[in-house]
């Protein structure tokens, strides 16, 4: 079968590291190589507990490096020059893998012999695996450093549960489906610009028999890729301080050399662990700014896209704001972050593109700084 790996950026959440290797480690086909990308200050130990996990599995190369910047674009990139094996996972320090989540997607790339498929994107489950308990325990015993394992917390939901009781009132009819879509934009190909067009080329039969269907994008907790097409395509550098479209736009950029698939019979559970994610505000800004990166640095004719642009921008306006109003923010902090990108995003435009990748993160750091 081809050989795997995982590559995986990390920052200061050892704890859910752990169990997300510990998953890796019990798929029904093992990966040959597992490369962590970690920027968090006491790095050393959580790379002996990995380490430690790994002393059984003499065949399972370890590639543990520290990275002095803290970007999950960067911490990619460099993990994705590390990884040697034919295809690779690119998920996150909380992405809990079902234990033939990795069979089933290989299984897709040895049906495509002609290297047309460029990546399968796993099957997002609400349910997480039972944690594997020796190879946590084995990691555990190992070290001093760590603490031991305690129940993984959740990032806060918010007010997510209301939105989404709301939102499934209004998919029972069929305006109500246009509304969510078009209105609140709640779907990627409404908020993401296709720069290079839909690509409908039909897909392989050999992919299409064993259940795999077309997607667009891959979330970046549960993408699959070829090597070779993950180092044509890296993530974009210049989002230095915050990444936001980042998996949206490099996994649209890997269609251009091949399919994207989803499998549904591999399936992952995105944990979502709590940790310092930065305000709803700021989110909405730098996904709004982040576009124009995209669209400057890879669209054949940016300026084509200016226009349109514009009227997505004041499409997320109001879906922004009618959001913030039907989940009770009171405060309208995604319709604000609507208006602060509005003030920005001509000057990232007008920028040239030679410069974005030392004059982007200035800004972005600014408007970190600042709000």
């Amino acid at each position: 079968m081809i050989g795997w790996g995982i590559c995986i950026a990390t920052l200061d959440r050892p704890d859910v590291l752990r169990r997300t290797i510990a998953h890796a480690l019990s798929q029904t086909v093992p990966p040959a190589q597992i490369v962590i990308v970690d920027a968090s200050d006491g790095w050393q130990a959580s790379r002996d507990a990995i380490a430690a996990m790994l002393q059984s599995r003499p065949a399972i190369r370890l590639d543990y490096v520290h990275s002095e910047i803290r970007s999950s674009t960067t911490q990619r990139n460099t993990g994705i020059a590390l990884c040697d094996t034919e295809v690779i996972f690119i998920i996150d320090d909380d992405s809990f893998m079902y234990p033939d989540c990795a069979e089933a997607v290989l299984a897709l790339y040895e049906a495509d012999p002609d290297g047309r498929l460029a990546g399968v994107r796993t099957a997002l489950v609400e349910t997480a695996p039972a944690p594997p308990p020796e190879a946590t325990a084995e990691a555990e015993a190992a070290t001093g450093d760590l603490p031991a394992a305690a129940p993984l917390r959740r990032k806060a939901s918010g007010n997510r549960g209301r939105l989404q009781v709301l939102q499934r009132l209004v998919l029972g009819s069929r305006a109500g489906r246009w509304f969510h879509r078009k209105v609140l934009m709640q779907n990627m190909q409404e908020t993401f610009l296709r720069y290079d067009g839909p690509r409908q080329s039909p897909l392989p039969e050999a992919l299409a028999a064993r259940g795999a269907g077309s997607v667009s994008f891959m979330p970046g907790c549960a993408m699959s890729v070829r090597r070779d097409i993950a180092l044509a395509e890296p993530f974009d550098p210049a989002l230095r301080y915050y990444a936001a479209y980042e998996d949206v736009d490099v996994s649209y950029r890997y269609a251009r050399h091949g399919h994207l698939v989803h499998a549904p019979a591999a399936r992952l559970h995105h944990f979502e662990a709590a940790s310092g994610r930065i305000r709803r505000k700021k989110v909405i800004v730098f996904q709004l700014l982040n576009m124009v990166v995209y669209l400057r640095r890879h669209a054949e004719r940016p300026e084509d896209w200016r226009r349109a642009y514009r009227v997505m921008l004041y499409r997320r306006l109001l879906g922004e704001s009618l959001k913030d109003l039907l989940s009770g923010r009171w405060n309208f902090p995604q319709m604000r972050g609507v208006l602060i990108a509005r003030r920005h995003w001509r000057r990232v435009w007008e920028c040239p593109i030679a410069r974005l990748d030392d004059w982007y993160p200035a800004l972005q750091k600014r408007i970190l700084d600042g709000l």
